[in-house]
Parts: structure tokens; C-alpha cells; sequence
């Protein structure tokens, strides 16, 4: 008796050959490698399907060294859901942490301002911008009042001020209740500030010996706690490759552990004072493999520095890189797919940046939607009760494979130049980086890849996202006023740090102290890129000049015939022209050039586009052309590829053609410099 359960059973078996015949057929003579293997930026190509036959010992390995890497708790109380805070009140700044706390989230990220951040004092300028004015212990004091440290865990982003913060954290979680249970994530990172700052206080090798001795004390005080952190981000918004990262996050975290094991901490207890923070972009897929290939990298560091212990900490954070300015509701999708990929991939705590992050402080309802997107991942998917919930994935198994062995490779080739800060300080980190952007670019212009909502579907008349601005005139008032006098000098050890804390030193105090007879360090910085810079820069040209006219620039749709022929490709040249910020005036169609001429005629646009079917094309598009350019149309696009009659509709007036690889860029700022002059000029 046949087994009636069997699924399938009444069908042929299949095996790829025979799928890839079939796709091959119907892909009808066009190259299979070109149309369905993705060539990733990091080397290595994806494949479209994956099958029992890409799995080998390797692959086979994964799932089981990830799963001795994850703590079996985790899939009980789920990844720490943390929020960023950067409001430069600190009183501001308490009652969103306590709201957020109270709904939610788990713990707080406090990103010092700039002034802070740069080891300056209250009179700097730059107090409030860029973060939290927290400049002493009576600051840090008001902005966690009434937050348990012990249940909530606090981490710290102070930048190259990262001790000095660290010691006023230190100071406040001591003389709270429950420090002994308190968690705190100092993430002093010398390495990542250099990178992202291209400055530090001191000579690079000293900081990151200073910053493991004082992380050696930090971890005497507070067992639970990470004192350094491994920040995977400034490389990453910079344009790298998910590959590129990897090696500089382990490279980086080789740097720190062997500098942590120099003053004699055990290798267990060292890597356990190190937590890895990690961009996650809009990849979801490789986000999941970025994170399986750290955690199976660094076991593999750990096992050969002698560790008993595998576990690894990450705390995931969406990219700022691929974020958006415009059409920012886009971003809740974005931070969604981060959050989720983070989850999957098995960060043990993660941070799902405001929809608005990019435009100024976000409000309750950001902050909310940033919490809520994690809560429901949790609560109503449970995506946390797996480990690893990815293993045995044949694509995402051989995904993560090719993701680590590129990563290696480059860790390897930062580790023989002599180490992540030489290839940092000499420039060829940087220069690599460049290059890959680069590269990101040209695939972007063309929109091989799309961006939602800004080259692909824009919507040039939405409403604007506004941001409060918070009055700091009023708030450094109030910042002077909760600062003592402290005429001590202040040692070089944290307990000497955290006395004169209590005693009122300023981190500005703690910082001339620490470093003010040292020689300071300064580099080419890595820049802050995102991946829709380029296009925002034009859709503000042309938001300034409605701001200045009361229109945008625009371009008239020629469209030939009716709806249904000219339809696919007029929206196809409305989506192309406003992603650079150019209104497309559109309407029914028209019978002939004469009709069209006049439709140019009567909407007061200076170019237009021809938008309909080839056969139309070969028609009407020459006549069309001819009219538009009597009538006073000083462009005139074509929406297709003109194949061979390319010539012929050049003859007649077609200045360009927009069609599928087109670069859209470098066209709408060509015709943003036609309408409105290119910028500087008057």
C-alpha cells in the first residue's frame, strides 16, 4: 500500500539540471549568468538557486558552531531592544528614556553632544549639536533620574571622550542601587572614533593600550558589563562592503583583545568585555549572513587565542547609509527589514533608528514606531525562540560561507600590513572604501539598485516630515548652572576619574587632563555617505527653486495616442524625471504633432519628453520632435531605447533617450542645470 501522506508523489523528481534547462529556455538565448547570477561587490556571485548539492563539510559546520555560540536564554527573553537618544536636553532626554522604557524597550543608548564628544566644555559652540549636553555627573544624573541601571542596561556613545564618559557613567551606576547587577556598555573604542573622526587625543597605539587598561578596571567594577566596543559602522555608512566590514570589525577586535590579554586579563574575560556594533543595511539576506559570519569568525579567533568560552556579543544597529531624507515613512520599511534580519541573524541587542533620524529629533510617535517595529518581531512573530534560525538554509548557508571567506581574507590582508590602525592611518583603508562606492554609485545612477521612494516611485509633493528644535541658548543656561567648581587635577586611572567625578570635573576637565600634553592624532576621516545623497542633492535644488517660484522644474509628457499606449512608458519617464526633483505635467495623449505642440505650448514647460509605443515611434517621434522644437522646446527626450533609429530621431530634434540603465542622475542634473542653471551660477 502506497503511503497516501507522500507529497509529491505523483510527480517526476527534479534536479537542477532540469530546472536549469527550462530556465534557460526561458530566458530565450539571453546570457543565464548575466540575467540570474548576482555578482556581489564583495567577489563572489549568488547563484538563483541553491540545492542539496551546495552543501559540504563547511556549510554543514556552520549551524553547528553558531549554535554553541548563542546563549540558550536568548530564546526565552529575546534580543535587548535599545534606543538611541540624542536630545540635547537632559532633562528632554529623561523623559523619552523613561516613556521608552515603560513601552518596551530594554535599554538606552546616551550620544553625547558634539562639545562632549570632543572633550570641550560648556562655552564650546557646538554644546547641543549632535547629541545630549551631558558634561558632568550632575547632566548625566538628571538625564537617567529615576532609571534602574541594574534592570535597564545604559551604553555610552562619547567619542573620542569615551573614558572621561565612562567614568561619569561609572560614578552614577556606583552610588545607585543594584550596581553589582548592573550591565552598563561603556563602548570605548579609540580604533572606531579614529575612522569616523579621523582625530583622537593621543598617539593611536597609546589609546588603545590606555583604553584596555582603563576597560581592565571598568570590568573590576563592573563584572556584567562590556567596556569596548568594536564599531563596525563608520566603515560601513562609508560605502563598504559587507565584506569589508567583517574584516575590520574582527581586525579591530583582534587589536583590543590582544591588548586586553596584555594587562594580564584572562582571554575569557577579555573577549567578554568586547561587544561588536554592526550596521545592517536593506540586504536582508545578507544582513542574516553578515552577522552568522562574525559570530563564526570571532569563535574561530577565540578558539585559537585559547578561550573556553565561544559567545560572542553584537549589538545591531540600521545603517545610516541606507536611509533616506525624502519620502522618510520609506525608512519604517527599511529599519523593519534591519530589525528583522538582526533578529534572525542573532544580535544580542538591537537598535532600530527613528524613521526621521536623518532630519532632526525625533518625536514620541518615531520613537514609538522604532520600538513597536521590534516588540512585534518579538511578541507577535517569534522570531527570537530559534537559534539560529537560518541554519540548514542551503542559499543562506553558502551565502554566509562566501560572506566569511572574503571577509577573512581581507582580515588577513589588514593583519599583514600590521594592523587595522595602519591600514587606517596610511589611507589605503579609505582608498578601497572609495572604490567600492564608487561603485554603489554607478549602480545607483542607473537604478540597478532602487531606491523606494526616491528613484523609484518619488513623490516630489509630499508633505514635508518637521522636527522640533529644541532652544539651546536655554538649555546650556541650565547645563552652566548644575556645574560646580573643581580646581583638582584628575589621574589617569579610573578610580581617580570617577573621585573627581563626584567632585564635580567636567568631562571637558577629565579629557585637558587626560590628554592635554599629548600629541594629538590626525588622519583623513572616513566620510558619511548614504546611499540617496546623490539624488537628494537635486530634488533640494529643485525644492529651493519652488521655495523661490512657486513650481518645480518641470518637463512636459508628449504623450502619443491614447492611454493605453503611451501609459507604461509616461510613467515610466514621470518616475524618471522627479526622482531628480522635475515635475512631469501629464495628460490623455494627443493625435498628432500639431495637438502636441500645443499641449507644450499651453503648460509653460521649457522641455518635454515623448512618451508612447515603438510603432508610434516609428510614425509619429520625428514629427513630434519637430514640432515640440518650433514650438520652443529647448530639450526633447525620448522614453525607450531608439535601437537603429537612433540617427534618424537625433536628425529630427531628440536631444536624449531615457530607457531601463539610462543614468538618471547625470540627466536630470543635466536638465536641472538646463532649467535652472547650473549651481553657483547666477
Amino acid at each position: 500500500m502506497s503511503d497516501p501522506l507522500k507529497l509529491a508523489s505523483e510527480f517526476p523528481s527534479a534536479d537542477y539540471a532540469s530546472w536549469r534547462k527550462l530556465a534557460e529556455e526561458a530566458l530565450k538565448g539571453a546570457p543565464f549568468d548575466k540575467k540570474l547570477v548576482t555578482n556581489m561587490l564583495d567577489g563572489f556571485a549568488v547563484q538563483p538557486i541553491y540545492t542539496g548539492d551546495d552543501e559540504d563539510d563547511a556549510t554543514r559546520l556552520i549551524h553547528e558552531v553558531l549554535n554553541a555560540s548563542v546563549e540558550p536564554r536568548e530564546t526565552v527573553t529575546g534580543w535587548d531592544i535599545r534606543q538611541l537618544h540624542t536630545h540635547p536636553d537632559p532633562k528632554a532626554t529623561n523623559a523619552a528614556i523613561l516613556e521608552d522604557l515603560e513601552n518596551g524597550a530594554t535599554s538606552v543608548t546616551l550620544k553625547l553632544d558634539a562639545a562632549a564628544r570632543n572633550g570641550r566644555e560648556i562655552n564650546s559652540g557646538d554644546v547641543g549639536v549632535d547629541g545630549i549636553a551631558i558634561h558632568c555627573l550632575a547632566d548625566l544624573k538628571v538625564a537617567l533620574d529615576d532609571v534602574y541601571t541594574n534592570l535597564a542596561t545604559v551604553a555610552l556613545d562619547a567619542g573620542a571622550a569615551a573614558i572621561p564618559a565612562a567614568a561619569l557613567l561609572a560614578a552614577h551606576i556606583a552610588d545607585s542601587d543594584g550596581a553589582d547587577e548592573a550591565a552598563p556598555a561603556f563602548n570605548v573604542d579609540p580604533i572606531g572614533t579614529l575612522a569616523a573622526t579621523g582625530t583622537l587625543p593621543c598617539a593611536a597605539n597609546d589609546a588603545v593600550n590606555h583604553a584596555a587598561s582603563i576597560a581592565v578596571e571598568l570590568i573590576d567594577l563592573f563584572p556584567l558589563a562590556t567596556a569596548i566596543s568594536v564599531n563596525g559602522t563608520p566603515y560601513y555608512n562609508a560605502g563598504a562592503t559587507d565584506g569589508q566590514e567583517l574584516a575590520c570589525l574582527l581586525a579591530s577586535g583582534v587589536t583590543y583583545l590582544r591588548a586586553l590579554t596584555e594587562t594580564g586579563m584572562a582571554v575569557d574575560q577579555a573577549a567578554g568585555a568586547i561587544v561588536f556594533n554592526v550596521a545592517i543595511g536593506t540586504d536582508f539576506f545578507a544582513g542574516i549572513a553578515k552577522l552568522r559570519a562574525l559570530r563564526m569568525m570571532w569563535s574561530r579567533v577565540l578558539c585559537a587565542s585559547g578561550a573556553e568560552d565561544a559567545t560572542i556579543t553584537i549589538n545591531a544597529i540600521s545603517a545610516e547609509m541606507a536611509l533616506t531624507k525624502v519620502d522618510p515613512w520609506v525608512n519604517m520599511l527599511r529599519t523593519t527589514v534591519t530589525s528583522f534580519a538582526a533578529g534572525l541573524g542573532g544580535a544580542d541587542s538591537v537598535t532600530c533608528l527613528p524613521y526621521d533620524h536623518l532630519i532632526g529629533l525625533p518625536d514620541g510617535f518615531a520613537r514609538r514606531i522604532a520600538r513597536n517595529t521590534q516588540l512585534i518581531l518579538q511578541e507577535e512573530s517569534n522570531v527570537h525562540r530559534v537559534i539560529d534560525p537560518a541554519g540548514g538554509s542551503w542559499f543562506i548557508e553558502n551565502l554566509t560561507k562566501e560572506l566569511a571567506t572574503a571577509a577573512w581574507a581581507k582580515f588577513q590582508s589588514l593583519e599583514a600590513t600590521g594592523s587595522i590602525l595602519s591600514a587606517i592611518a596610511s589611507g589605503t583603508l579609505k582608498t578601497e572604501i572609495d572604490a567600492i562606492w564608487q561603485a554603489r554609485q554607478k549602480r545607483l545612477a542607473t537604478r540597478r539598485d532602487p531606491l523606494t521612494g526616491v528613484s523609484e516611485f518619488p513623490n516630489i509633493t509630499e508633505a514635508k516630515v518637521t522636527c522640533d528644535t529644541p532652544d539651546l541658548d536655554a538649555i546650556r543656561a541650565e547645563g552652566k548652572a548644575r556645574q560646580t567648581d573643581f580646581a583638582g587635577t584628575v589621574g589617569s586611572d579610573l578610580a581617580s576619574m570617577i573621585e573627581a567625578a563626584r567632585s564635580g570635573a567636567t568631562i571637558g576637565h577629565i579629557f585637558a587632563d587626560l590628554y592635554g600634553a599629548s600629541a594629538e592624532t590626525r588622519i583623513s576621516q572616513l566620510p558619511a555617505h548614504r546611499l540617496s545623497e546623490n539624488y537628494e542633492h537635486l530634488r533640494q535644488r529643485a525644492d529651493a527653486h519652488k521655495s523661490k517660484t512657486g513650481r518645480f522644474p518641470q518637463v512636459f509628457l508628449a504623450n502619443l495616442g491614447k492611454v493605453a499606449q503611451h501609459t507604461a512608458r509616461a510613467s515610466f519617464a514621470r518616475n524618471f524625471f522627479e526622482a531628480g526633483g522635475i515635475e512631469a505635467i501629464t495628460n490623455n495623449g494627443f493625435e498628432d504633432a500639431k495637438s502636441v505642440a500645443q499641449g507644450f505650448d499651453d503648460s509653460g514647460a521649457k522641455i518635454a519628453v515623448i512618451c508612447g509605443s515603438d510603432p508610434q515611434y516609428g510614425d509619429m517621434a520625428a514629427d513630434v520632435a519637430k514640432a515640440l522644437k518650433s514650438s520652443g522646446a529647448s530639450l526633447v527626450y525620448l522614453a525607450g531605447h531608439p535601437g537603429d533609429a537612433r540617427s534618424a530621431y537625433q536628425a529630427a530634434g531628440i536631444d536624449e533617450f531615457i530607457h531601463v540603465g539610462s543614468d538618471v542622475l547625470g540627466i536630470c542634473e543635466t536638465a536641472l542645470d538646463h532649467l535652472l542653471g547650473k549651481p553657483g551660477e547666477k
